[in-house]
């Protein structure tokens, strides 16, 4: 499979994804009563982002199929399929770790098997530091600042 190719299948997936959020999004929270940036607004917004970018990478990937884009071999077709594969199977995971674990925890977790088995990262000071600093950065950003709901955990509960 081209690269083109890989990039409008991925585009159109993610394209219906921000589809899906952006209709959840109106669906199921309250416009804000006064206020310009109610508790809609953010994640109304990544919802955008990412069909924004989805078309910008669909209009990429039938722009380089125009030109001849050159054939993957057997191998890294085979490596990528496992990323993939991966990241949608981390991202299931992450959803049903989060209520039992916390977001704190859950996130930790996640990023850090998400660095060594998809990136193959094995420093574990890196590993440990990009987990830790992401975990606690979004949860000081998202959950304090901002004051979103992240669960705190029903196995492990977590107070910052």
């Amino acid at each position: 499979m081209s690269a083109s190719t890989r990039d409008r299948i991925a585009g159109t997936v993610l394209l219906a994804v921000a589809l899906v959020w952006i209709v959840l999004v109106f669906q199921t929270i309250e416009p804000s009563q006064g206020i310009a940036a109610g508790p809609r607004a953010f994640p109304l917004f990544f919802g955008i982002v990412l069909a924004g970018l989805s078309v910008a990478l669909l209009l990429e990937s039938l722009r380089a199929s125009a030109a001849l884009a050159d054939e993957i071999a057997p191998q890294t077709r085979r490596r990528e399929g496992f990323e993939a594969v991966a990241v949608v199977g981390a991202i299931v995971l992450y959803g049903f770790l989060l209520e039992p674990l916390g977001f704190i925890p859950a996130t930790l977790l996640i990023v850090a098997a998400f660095m060594t088995v998809i990136l193959r990262i094995t420093a574990p000071l890196l590993v440990a530091g990009v987990s830790l600093g992401l975990a606690i950065g979004c949860y000081l950003i998202f959950g304090k600042l901002l004051g979103t709901y992240l669960p705190p955990g029903t196995l492990i509960t977590i107070y910052i």
